[in-house]
């Protein structure tokens, strides 16, 4: 099981907060939920995400 621990954003030492970020690749836009600073906006993008399911969306817009 995976712990959660609090994400600190590197530039700004503040904790990351969820706020909806969209994503636009090849004309689509996608909203989700992702830790983002809320001083500099910069997103923390999970490992896990970043190779599982934003690379199977990435293939099936590719092969269309």
């Amino acid at each position: 099981m995976e712990e959660e621990r609090t994400k600190i954003c590197c530039r700004c030492n503040v904790e990351l907060k969820l706020a909806k970020i969209s994503f636009d690749y090849l004309g689509h836009s996608f909203h989700v939920e992702m830790p983002r600073c809320p001083a500099c906006g910069q997103v923390y993008i999970p490992e896990k995400i970043v190779k599982g399911r934003m690379a199977e969306v990435e293939m099936m817009l590719e092969d269309k």
